[in-house]
């Protein structure tokens, strides 16, 4: 089934996870992904119906531990960060913000009044009607729009921010994206921030990482092993096949492992910082949930996890997250 060493076509994973997204969400769900052709359709669809309850990304700890690699804070949201490190003396500022989703990092950086401008763009519109909700409720003043950024005419307006929050990562061809669409939106003393995933293209996890992570998992404990039933145990960690990938979300990391050059080739660095990803976002996929207690025995395993994480990719230089900010590059 391999065609190359670190691809896969099709894998057990891809036949376990249909079995499960059946008994979970029925054989419905599947054919209507399945019957949907274009590429945008795809990935709006995909967007559209998406629930994180089972991501690491939502496990509190882990957002702590990120928190800390950046700002130096455990309880300092990279939003606030930003601020206070490049912009807390500004105002006017317009900002944009591509693939936004539900738009939470936006209001997050529109509770600093330095924005003339917010401005926040999602290809999916079950999303972007749950942004312009929750800022209504917030009572702040945001522009969402629902679209494909390539077709938004922006009329020649620029920004002093731009952001790329796990959005980067599903564009194809980010060197052209950032050279080409990106550079001429951004003002001369504009900034860049990222906080995305930048590992292997379409998920095709390296043989290494996999093994680090099926050697993790064997060493949990059955609790933390459950899947959202409550009953099976989530047993290997598989790389993703192609063909599931393609049909699931066409538009997930096309050129991932470009993203970090493609970022240095067009603007200068101001700050970087890995965040890792390597390990724990695909030990923990599908069993998250059994992570969010703040007991002593589940904060203990994850800083266990978090540790092992950063060991390994210091040992290995694979990173396949980074924070970053930059900005144009001198003349």
């Amino acid at each position: 089934m391999l065609f190359k060493p670190e691809t896969s076509l099709l894998t057990w994973g891809d036949f376990i996870d249909v079995y499960y997204k059946i008994k979970f969400k029925g054989a419905q769900f599947i054919f209507s992904r399945l019957f949907k052709f274009s590429y945008q359709t795809r990935v709006s669809s995909k967007w559209d119906a998406y629930a994180s309850v089972s991501d690491f990304w939502i496990i509190p700890e882990i957002k702590r531990s990120w928190n800390m690699k950046i700002a130096g804070n455990p309880t300092q949201i990279y939003e606030d960060y930003v601020f206070e490190r490049y912009l807390q003396h500004k105002g006017n500022l317009n900002l944009l913000s591509i693939g936004c989703g539900e738009g939470g990092h936006e209001r997050n950086f529109a509770k600093h009044a330095i924005f003339n401008q917010i401005v926040g763009i999602d290809v999916s519109a079950g999303s972007i009607a749950t942004a312009k909700s929750l800022s209504a409720e917030q009572n702040l003043t945001i522009a969402y729009r629902c679209g494909d950024f390539f077709k938004i005419d922006f009329a020649n307006q620029k920004f002093d921010l731009i952001l790329f929050n796990a959005s980067l990562h599903h564009f194809d061809h980010i060197d052209a994206l950032l050279k080409n669409h990106i550079i001429p939106l951004l003002n001369e003393n504009g900034l860049v921030v990222v906080n995305e995933f930048c590992g292997p293209s379409r998920l095709q996890w390296r043989k290494s990482q996999l093994k680090e992570a099926n050697k993790l998992l064997g060493k949990l404990p059955v609790q933390y092993k459950k899947l959202a039933d409550g009953k099976n145990l989530k047993k290997k960690v598989y790389r993703p096949g192609l063909i599931r990938m393609l049909l699931n979300d066409p538009s997930e990391a096309p050129d991932s492992i470009n993203l970090v050059q493609a970022l240095r080739d067009n603007f200068e660095i101001v700050e970087e910082t890995q965040l890792g990803w390597t390990i724990l976002h695909i030990l923990l996929k599908d069993i998250a949930h059994n992570f969010l207690s703040e007991d002593a025995l589940t904060k203990n395993l994850l800083h266990q996890l978090i540790a092992d994480e950063d060991a390994y990719v210091n040992r290995s230089q694979e990173n396949d997250a980074l924070f970053g900010v930059y900005r144009k590059k001198s003349e």
